[in-house]
């Protein structure tokens, strides 16, 4: 693996517990509460993430707002996304934000690593 995930969700508990199970499946994982704050992280990070995993509904700055910003820095804009959400229209969100696929919550474990594993930059 040649970079770590980024993982950006406010549950802090589902948070948490999708880190940990990428964690065991052999990713590296960094985690972020809000899109503010993911954008922090990639600011701070010594590597840049091979796949952003990215709920949509967040206080502070929402998912939609993460991914523009995200695209607006040259050394990002490139950086896939996989949104992940409770939203019945996850898949029409993730293509308006030009993400590379969607996952509905709750996120079944096997699903979720054959989607990162799919997605992620080589």
């Amino acid at each position: 693996m040649s970079g770590p995930l980024l993982v950006v969700d406010d549950d802090a508990d589902l948070r948490e517990a999708l880190e940990e199970v990428l964690r065991d499946a052999g990713y590296e994982v960094m985690g972020a509460h809000n899109g503010r704050h993911a954008l922090e992280v990639l600011g701070a990070a010594t590597r840049r993430p091979i796949l952003v995993l990215l709920d949509m509904m967040m206080p502070v700055l929402d998912g939609a707002g993460f991914a523009r910003a995200m695209r607006q820095e040259p050394a990002w804009r490139d950086i896939p996304v996989l949104v992940f959400s409770a939203s019945a229209n996850a898949r029409q969100v993730a293509e308006e934000i030009g993400a590379c696929g969607h996952l509905r919550k709750p996120v079944d474990v096997d699903t979720l690593l054959d989607a990162v594993s799919r997605h992620r930059a080589a």
